[in-house]
């Protein structure tokens, strides 16, 4: 359900409404839809004293290619959108205390941007691609010396340089989030960095450390909502609305135009006595009781538009006034205006009418994003398997420990 039509958020923490996007299910007033707004590398046995991430990283050092002799680093892992189970378990505990349940929100579109060191990754993969040229240096002593320069660049867009001192990734494959699923996934990687990272990332891996300036990944989601459908009702006493487009209308010189007649609708609309107005509208609350009051700024638009296609054609008749075209007009020039009706038949009518209409708003967008970060990651390389770093309170909050 939109945001618009029933705001659930408000019924949670700050804390919680920081780490999720949530909505409300149109037809069950008990279900929340949740979107993360933060994920991060994914781990099995989480509430274990020994988590396992699913990453794997080591260095090698290539014997041929352009880089032969010099250290690279290989890594793979997954990300996942609901790897930070402390504040999922909050959720959790939060709507169970107000008689909720929860469930992750359907996203009709999913758009997967991976950030490699700042650089974008289009299609999910980078592929270096370098060859060496030669330029003259005058040394010193006048001797002219060719210096081997790498010229490099990206099987994606081979006319852009890529910069070996400012970049990262010689290669990089991901996977993207699905369309039309819900917005708990997992996202696989596979990288080779470029020479000059190593110690680099030695140093993340033995202290833990963000990794938001080498790799980050951000889904954007579109979901699909929609709102309730109303009810609202008005009581009508013809006798006076009568009267009062007879007043409203000899006003306008009895020729009103579009603008006009809805100025006189939107003024009936927010009048609450139909025998001094001619008419009384009360809407549909979400309690089911009727009030006065709209519940939001679109409910009234909606049924000040269906007040006015229910009662025009019974208090005014539309005159449309045709122009001929004259030579060097391309298209006609149709107007119109509206005169009172003499409508006998509602005039004789000496009870006041009770009429019902219902109203929709159709369906709308809202977009939310997760964003995916690595960190708290430990070991690898000679180490072996990577760990978590459950020395650091901080990580733990993330996997739900103390």
């Amino acid at each position: 359900m939109s945001p618009s039509a029933r705001n659930v958020a408000q019924y949670f923490s700050t804390t919680v409404q920081d780490s999720f996007t949530l909505l409300a299910d149109t037809d069950d007033p008990l279900l929340v839809y949740y979107i993360p707004r933060r994920g991060g590398v994914a781990v099995q046995y989480p509430l274990s004293t020994a988590p396992a991430p699913r990453f794997q990283i080591n260095a090698y050092t290539p014997l041929s290619g352009f880089f032969a002799g010099e250290e690279l680093t290989n890594m793979n892992g997954t990300l996942s959108t609901t790897s930070y189970l402390g504040s999922l378990q909050q959720l959790q505990s939060e709507a169970s205390a107000r008689g909720f349940y929860i469930t992750p929100a359907p996203a009709s579109k999913a758009k997967t941007r991976f950030l490699v060191a700042g650089y974008e990754v289009t299609n999910g993969r980078i592929d270096v691609a370098c060859a060496q040229e030669f330029i003259e240096v005058v040394t010193s002593t006048g001797a002219i010396r060719r210096v081997p320069v790498p010229r490099c660049f990206t099987r994606q867009d081979p006319t852009q340089p890529y910069d070996l001192d400012t970049n990262v990734m010689y290669r990089f494959t991901s996977t993207s989030a699905s369309s039309g699923s819900v917005v708990a996934q997992d996202l696989s990687f596979q990288a080779t960095t470029l020479p000059g990272w190593v110690d680099t990332i030695r140093f993340l891996m033995a202290t833990g450390g963000q990794w938001d300036h080498i790799l980050t990944a951000k889904i954007d989601w579109e979901i699909k909502t929609s709102s309730l459908t109303r009810q609202a009702r008005f009581n009508v006493n013809w006798q006076v609305l009568f009267e009062q487009a007879s007043t409203y209308a000899a006003y306008h010189s009895n020729s009103c135009v579009d603008s006009e007649v809805r100025g006189f609708f939107e003024q009936l609309s927010q009048c609450g006595a139909e025998n001094t107005c001619g008419i009384r509208i009360e809407y549909q609350q979400t309690s089911g009781a009727w009030g006065p009051t709209a519940p939001s700024d679109a409910n009234f638009v909606n049924v000040v538009t269906s007040v006015q296609r229910r009662l025009q054609d019974e208090l005014f008749n539309e005159v449309r006034k045709y122009t001929p075209p004259v030579n060097g007009q391309i298209s006609d020039q149709r107007t119109a205006s509206f005169t009172l009706r003499a409508n006998y038949d509602k005039l004789a009518l000496n009870k006041n009418e009770l009429i019902y209409i219902t109203y929709n708003p159709g369906p709308s967008n809202v977009s939310a994003s997760t964003t995916l970060n690595v960190s708290c990651l430990l070991g690898g390389f000679e180490q072996g398997s990577v760990t978590w770093n459950m020395d650091d309170a901080g990580c733990r909050a993330l996997l739900g420990q103390p």
